[in-house]
């Protein structure tokens, strides 16, 4: 049935060439995903503030929180540096309350009872520097392991020789999802779902998987 609407006369006619966004792509921006950009959830001051203060102080109520966090307003006319404001104020219960629900939501913040604590580690400075000790503590502890394994490794990587590949980085990353496993089951680590990435990220994965499985 033809379309008899007023605006009928103002449609396109003609063959309309548009490329599929690939999913490697952001769909709205069209630029590659693995490009580092805040995501929109962290993009706002407030939702931030929360997460740091939470990072600094641990499990905190609705009051701790909104007692906490302010702001100084930004000197319009000359640099930060020229000048730092002394009055500070104070977000409103609502917004505190609005973005709380957001980054709960999202699952970046659980409530228990009236407390909130973070989902996932936020460190600072101080703390990287700690984790890189230990990492390299438990790094040069599997060079170990991976030496004294070595002969068997070898003998069971001679049945992949023909395809003349390197699968060492293939068995890092396996090994390390197959320790995580293992952790869990002798609980020595909390079972719980690993936060990876955000609804968006798991999204393109899924987009992803779809075109791999359509073009090849």
């Amino acid at each position: 049935m033809k379309e008899t609407s007023k605006y009928n006369q103002f449609r396109f006619v003609g063959n309309i060439r548009v490329d599929e966004i690939q999913p490697w792509f952001d769909f709205d921006k069209g630029k590659p995903w693995d490009e580092g950009e805040i995501p929109w959830i962290l993009e706002n001051k407030v939702r931030r503030e929360i997460l740091i203060y939470l990072a600094k102080n641990g499990v905190s109520s609705m009051e701790e929180i909104h007692e906490h966090l302010n702001f100084s307003p930004a000197p319009l006319l000359v640099s930060a540096e020229e000048f730092i404001p002394n009055v500070k104020f104070q977000w409103t219960r609502e917004t505190i309350e609005n973005h709380l629900l957001i980054l709960e939501w999202y699952k970046l913040i659980k409530k228990e009872g009236s407390k909130y604590h973070l989902t996932f580690p936020i460190f600072f400075m101080e703390q990287i520097r700690d984790i890189e000790e230990i990492t390299t503590i438990l790094a040069k502890n599997w060079i170990k392991i991976i030496k004294e394994s070595k002969k068997e490794i070898d003998a069971k990587l001679k049945l992949f020789s023909k395809f003349n590949v390197p699968l060492q980085e293939i068995l890092l990353e396996k090994t390390m999802e197959k320790l995580h496993d293992f952790l869990k089951e002798e609980n020595l680590l909390p079972n719980v779902p690993n936060i990876k990435s955000l609804w968006a990220e798991q999204l393109r994965k899924i987009k992803f998987e779809e075109w791999v499985a359509q073009n090849f």
